[in-house]
């Protein structure tokens, strides 16, 4: 018998802009065990940032799975709202790997999809699933992303994107007065502008601004907690980032024709689940003329695992090929 493609220990590792998680497989086929979560800004590198964990294991892990928010270009990434560079090989040396693969960030997100459990979602829109049909994730966190998971039979492929990088614009007169305001010293308004964290700062800024109110300036965090108490500002910029975030994922939905279903994960959507309106979510979701009895067919759900990734990134550890990713091309050693 061959030697496994990634040898345990396996270190996992979800890296965003904003936070660094770390677990690790001591296991094929386990569940990952949480080691640490640091800050992203803490460390000056990457290869320094995981160290500093490394270093308090009694055994050191052989390979590493890396997931990246950013766009990957062959074994190196750059994460698009850090400053941390990944060269795979540099990184495998530093750390004594024997093997190791970068993937995206939502590319491991599309991998859970595969091994998620009934409990780990909450369905908002109950389409009409295909068992076999294209699964996309997609969501808002630090910044936005998304990516695809096409199966066939008992092996599938993981199709990252930068869907968060696309344009887009006003589509009724609600957001058509909000825009102004929502594009201010933007040099393009984008989607991962208007859906990440920051941009619910920009929608409670638009509401107060197009309502006359006077608001101080508040976080993400602090617009989640004041819908929740009811203040009306912020309930109202909830209420108009779920609308776009169903209108995008309702459009991406058909870009991919999603039929075995659409997730938004991310650390947003969960925290804002419980002032979602299924019936508006609903409509502006499969609202989609002239193809309504298409986009009707998507489900809608939220992924509200916390370790979502881990599991995708342990799952791709344990049975590369089901993913494609056991392509030696992308693997730092081959």
């Amino acid at each position: 018998m061959s030697a496994p493609l990634f040898p345990c220990p396996v270190l996992i590792a979800d890296i965003g802009g904003t936070n660094c998680r770390l677990s690790l497989l001591s296991k094929h086929g386990a569940e990952p065990e949480a080691l640490a979560r640091i800050g992203t800004g803490a460390h000056p590198t990457p290869e320094a940032a995981l160290e500093s964990v490394l270093a308090t294991l009694q055994t050191r892990p052989r390979s590493a799975i890396l997931a990246v928010a950013g766009p990957l270009d062959g074994h190196a990434a750059q994460l698009t709202n850090a400053n941390w560079h990944f060269d795979g090989p540099l990184l495998a040396r530093a750390l004594g790997l024997e093997q190791g693969l970068l993937v995206n960030d939502f590319e491991a997100l599309a991998a859970s999809l595969a091994v998620l459990r009934e409990e780990d979602v909450v369905t908002l829109v109950p389409g009409q699933p295909e068992p076999a049909g294209a699964r996309l994730v997609l969501g808002p966190g630090t910044g936005f992303g998304a990516a695809a998971l096409l199966t066939r039979g008992k092996t599938g492929v993981l199709v990252p994107t930068e869907c968060g990088h696309i344009g887009i614009g006003p589509e009724d007169p609600a957001e058509t007065r909000l825009w102004p305001a929502l594009a201010e010293g933007l040099p393009r308004v984008t989607v991962e502008a208007l859906l990440r964290g920051d941009g619910l700062v920009r929608f409670h800024r638009a509401v107060v601004q197009e309502s006359g109110l006077s608001e101080p300036d508040v976080g993400a965090a602090d617009i989640t907690a004041l819908a929740r108490d009811g203040n009306p500002a912020a309930l109202m910029a909830v209420i108009c980032f779920w609308r776009l975030l169903a209108r995008v994922a309702g459009d991406l939905a058909l870009a991919f024709k999603a039929t075995g279903g659409v997730y938004l994960a991310g650390g947003i959507a969960p925290r804002i689940l419980p002032l979602a309106d299924k019936a508006t979510i609903h409509a502006v979701f499969s609202g989609k003329p002239p193809v309504e009895d298409l986009a009707a067919r998507f489900p809608l759900h939220v992924v509200t695992c916390d370790a979502a990734a881990e599991r995708g990134i342990a799952a791709i550890a344990s049975e590369p090929a089901r993913f494609g990713l056991d392509d030696p091309a992308r693997l730092w050693f081959a």
